[in-house]
């Protein structure tokens, strides 16, 4: 399973257009994805990534003394010019932080061994797959084990997706963006099984990176699906797909073939995930719900499709091996373990500012939270991080990628300038640990 890093967005912000899949929409619900129909040399061949490509200087500090004055202004400069290109304004690797006063205790904890919990969800054991069922028979069992996500508020408005039963006693297992409007507006969420049955149901986590999330309703006896073995996915083989496009065409199925595997889906600014490709119709309502193999086992989680003008055929959907060790560690924790953390306030020097200033590119730390990894570091405000490792920063976007590398207890070395110098400092991360999750 990928750990990811990331710039979470609080409960009390709108969702980004990513996350909602209408193709009558003028724009692709992946615009900010780039295809590079070329080899990479440290992923797989191809994929959709960020377009984040920059030409910058030289990576050397300037050799210009930057007292504290020009040092303030410059802050102050960096953040109007960041606002007025769109960047967003501050960062903090990790998790949005607002003010670096604010206390740390619930952001961050030390680094430490984490063992994976077993949790209620299991999947298949290889070689139990049995006979492959016939489309009728497959369509058959879905019915019991898909169900419909609602969130209605009080004037009207609703959004509507797709869920799964993942355990007899009523864990459902979908997107986070299937809920995450309900969320934000604190409307009520209800499960609808294919015989019309309702149920209230509670949010147990949210991984905003994976987008995942696992609900539960109160219920017994329920028709919990199979979790098959996503990493014996083949290029070219059926699959099949139930959900509820549209809200008012409930339990449709579509049938297609896994069309690639491993490709890099950006989620939000400065998160990608792990998915595969398929070809089988997804449309609005339809995420959420499950991708099968022929034995009808669930071996992905319909998520997204790539909606552009003259393209068809393009959805993705996250492994069910990635998905039910997230789903378990929500259950078992309510948030996912293992995070990389380093507990600093950002804004983006990125190469064109950079350049304006005579300065070097990077990450410009704006602000440490104290008892932090990065604090314990040794890095302080007006430091600009350049590299990772071995890998470059050239703005606070490539900080968030680079950490999202690691995860908590890991140890990388840091190139900083600071001042006129250049310097390397050791970091061990700590990890990150979630605000409550509100219930609508």
């Amino acid at each position: 399973m990928n750990q990811h890093s990331r710039i979470d967005r609080p409960f009390g912000e709108e969702p980004s257009e990513y996350h909602i899949v209408r193709p009558e929409r003028d724009r692709s619900a992946y615009s900010d994805a780039y295809y590079r129909a070329v080899p990479r040399e440290d992923r797989s061949p191809y994929g959709y990534n960020p377009a984040r490509y920059y030409a910058g200087e030289d990576s050397a500090c300037h050799r210009g003394q930057m007292g504290l004055k020009t040092v303030l202004i410059l802050c102050l400069v960096c953040v109007t010019v960041a606002s007025l290109l769109g960047a967003g304004g501050l960062y903090l690797v990790s998790r949005n932080m607002r003010h670096a006063e604010e206390p740390s205790s619930a952001f961050y904890a030390e680094a430490g061994v984490t063992q994976e919990p077993a949790g209620p969800l299991m999947l298949s054991p290889a070689g139990t797959a049995g006979a492959a069922l016939s489309g009728e028979e497959l369509y058959a069992a879905a019915c019991g084990q898909v169900v419909a996500v609602l969130s209605t508020g009080s004037q009207g408005g609703n959004m509507a997706g797709s869920g799964i039963i993942v355990s007899t006693d009523g864990y459902i297992l979908t997107n986070y963006h299937v809920i995450q409007a309900g969320v934000l507006r604190g409307w009520p969420l209800t499960i609808v099984t294919f015989d019309g049955t309702e149920y209230d149901a509670q949010i147990v986590g949210a991984e905003t990176d994976s987008d995942l999330a696992v609900l539960k309703i109160e219920a017994q006896g329920l028709a919990a699906a199979p979790l098959g073995d996503s990493d014996a996915l083949a290029v070219g083989q059926t699959i099949y797909t139930v959900g509820n496009p549209t809200r008012d065409l409930p339990c449709t199925m579509t049938k297609g073939i896994v069309s690639a595997r491993d490709r890099d889906i950006l989620i939000d600014d400065n998160v990608s995930a792990n998915m595969f490709q398929f070809d089988a119709a997804v449309n609005s309502g339809s995420s959420g719900g499950p991708v099968y193999d022929v034995y009808g086992r669930v071996v992905g989680v319909t998520t997204a499709k790539y909606t552009a003008d003259g393209v068809e055929g393009l959805g993705f959907a996250i492994p069910i091996a990635d998905a039910c060790s997230i789903a378990n560690e929500l259950i078992t924790k309510g948030y996912v373990s293992g995070k990389a953390y380093l507990g600093l306030m950002l804004d983006s020097f990125s190469p064109a500012v950079a350049q304006y200033f005579r300065a070097v590119p990077g990450a410009y730390v704006s602000a440490v939270q104290p008892g932090s990894a990065a604090e314990a570091a040794g890095l302080q405000k007006g430091d600009i991080i350049t590299a990772v490792d071995d890998t470059p920063v050239t703005d606070a976007d490539e900080l968030v990628a680079a950490v999202r590398n690691y995860r908590a207890g890991d140890t990388a070395l840091l190139t900083v300038c600071r001042g006129n110098e250049t310097i390397t400092l050791p970091v061990v991360f700590g990890e990150e640990l979630p605000a409550a999750t509100p219930q609508p």
